[in-house]
């Protein structure tokens, strides 16, 4: 059996042990960011509708008058 590819192969994978926690790492705060910029998104475009509807509510208001 060659010695070299042995060794090889044993440095690779200890590298490859040593820099996938950081590789990992990277990619949840990546994927947690996305979300809270999601989140801020949904947020904000749930104020808009609300204040959107309440808008509307209000200007129908005036044109209808008081039903009585």
């Amino acid at each position: 059996m060659n010695l070299e590819v042995v060794w090889t192969v044993l440095g690779v994978g200890l590298v490859v042990l040593f820099l996938l926690p950081f590789y990992i790492a990277m990619a949840v705060a990546f994927e947690k960011s996305k979300m809270k910029i999601q989140l801020e998104f949904l947020a904000t475009a749930n104020t808009i509708e609300k204040k959107v509807k309440f808008d509307e509510a209000v200007e129908r208001l005036f044109e209808e008058g008081v039903q009585e």
